[in-house]
């Protein structure tokens, strides 16, 4: 009788670990499902679409550079890659990642994000999120001191 209470006791215990490590690796955080300082060809991108930097051919190659790292990202973590392109994140071993783009002169930081969160839209990307939507809505309208 103890002995069953003890198997019992460890399948429980190890599926309640399990089930912790599944959730683990689907957190949208650097390093899990997002790699470390993602999406650096889109930084290029945004900046020279809407600061109007760099000739349109350059401009072809990054979108298409953009679209392959977003691609990579799962679709219920490419909205928080975009975020923290934009916004950046403190690691937990404090360390600021992302975040890289900023007001430049004619080039607000709000219209930025506003293209940013289009990236996964038909006419960008073409990109599923975990919404479903067509663009990311948490970077829609969102005002971030800079």
């Amino acid at each position: 009788m103890a002995s069953n209470q003890l198997i019992l006791s460890v399948a429980v215990l190890l599926s309640v670990l399990a089930a912790a490590s599944a959730s683990v690796g689907d957190q949208c955080v650097p390093g899990w499902a997002i790699p470390h300082n993602p999406l650096q060809g889109c930084h290029s991108y945004v900046v020279s679409r809407i600061c109007g930097a760099g000739p349109y051919l350059a401009t072809e190659v990054m979108k298409e550079q953009c679209c392959q790292e977003l691609s990579a990202i799962p679709a219920y973590c490419r909205c928080e890659a975009l975020r923290i392109l934009m916004d950046g994140v403190v690691t937990a071993e404090g360390v600021l990642e992302g975040g890289l783009l900023q007001d430049l002169p004619r080039c607000p930081r709000q219209t930025q994000r506003n293209f940013a969160a289009n990236l996964v839209a038909p006419g960008e990307c073409s990109l599923m999120t975990i919404h479903g939507g067509p663009y990311c809505l948490t970077l829609v309208g969102r005002q971030v001191a800079v």
